[in-house]
């Protein structure tokens, strides 16, 4: 099938590093755990006639023997049925959302024993990091999984000229699984860590001043300089920044201040 881009998302060494040249082409054993079938569908809203008639048009996968019986599914084919659930309350109908399956299995090649090996890839991401993953769908049908900053970066570009309609990936895993609490940060995303950092010393720590050492090898240091008044509130401090820490006493007539630099080492 030939599937039409008229939305382009710009390359991005990010996604051909860790999705072309490490995840689909290895042997993880996260890969194997996210295509167990090891779980039924508790859910009162999906029936076992919506199921089924999901199986007939291959909406889902059936890989029931003679199409009969109950049947098992992976994490990451449960992730997808609620996918298909959400795009249903959008109003997509079957041969739309078979279609966005399409564009989702376009990588299925590379790793045979994978549902959707995409989705896989996402699912990790969004579970194992902070940043927001999207599924997106747009008005010709095109679908992509990609991450917030991606969109953002399409939309600056002007390569995006259709509407879409999104799923919040985090929040999906959130409430399928919901003992594995999982963080997402929608608020900084697309800064680096060192950009993190700066920003949370000036509008959060509120530090007196902060001094980035860039070095010559792989790491760099953050140092933030606090100025406390009293010991109470140096003992707050250090109980939250941990080891990592000088203290100094400033001196000036009767009055006596500290000085805490802390102290962060971050990975270029």
């Amino acid at each position: 099938m030939n599937l039409e881009y008229n939305n382009i998302f710009s390359a991005s060494d990010w996604f051909d590093i860790n999705f072309l040249g490490g995840f689909a082409t290895s042997s993880i054993t996260i890969k194997e755990q996210l295509n167990e079938q090891n779980y039924k569908i508790d859910d009162d809203r999906l029936s076992s006639r919506l199921l089924n008639h999901w199986y007939k048009t291959g909406i889902i996968d059936d890989d029931r023997p003679n199409g009969k019986g109950w049947k098992k599914f992976s994490i990451s084919e449960l992730v997808w049925v609620q996918i298909v659930f959400k795009l249903r309350k959008f109003g997509l109908d079957l041969n739309r959302i078979k279609l966005v399956k399409n564009y989702l299995d376009i990588y299925n090649r590379l790793d045979k024993n994978s549902n959707c090996l995409l989705l896989d890839f996402y699912i990790v991401i969004a579970v194992h990091s902070t940043i927001p993953i999207k599924l997106i769908v747009f008005e010709s049908g095109q679908a992509e999984i990609v991450r917030q900053v991606d969109i953002d970066m399409a939309n600056q570009l002007e390569m995006i000229p259709e509407d879409f309609i999104m799923i919040d990936l985090n929040k999906l895993l959130n409430n399928l699984f919901t003992k594995k609490d999982i963080k997402v940060d929608y608020f900084d995303y697309s800064l680096t860590q060192v950009e993190k950092e700066v920003r949370k010393a000036l509008y959060i720590d509120q530090v007196r001043s902060l001094h980035i050492n860039i070095g010559s090898g792989k790491w760099m240091v953050l140092n933030k300089e606090h100025i406390k008044y009293n010991l109470d509130d140096i003992n707050k401090l250090i109980n939250n920044i941990g080891d990592h820490y000088e203290l100094a006493t400033i001196v000036k007539g009767h009055n006596r201040n500290y000085k805490i630099t802390e102290k962060i080492k971050i990975k270029k």
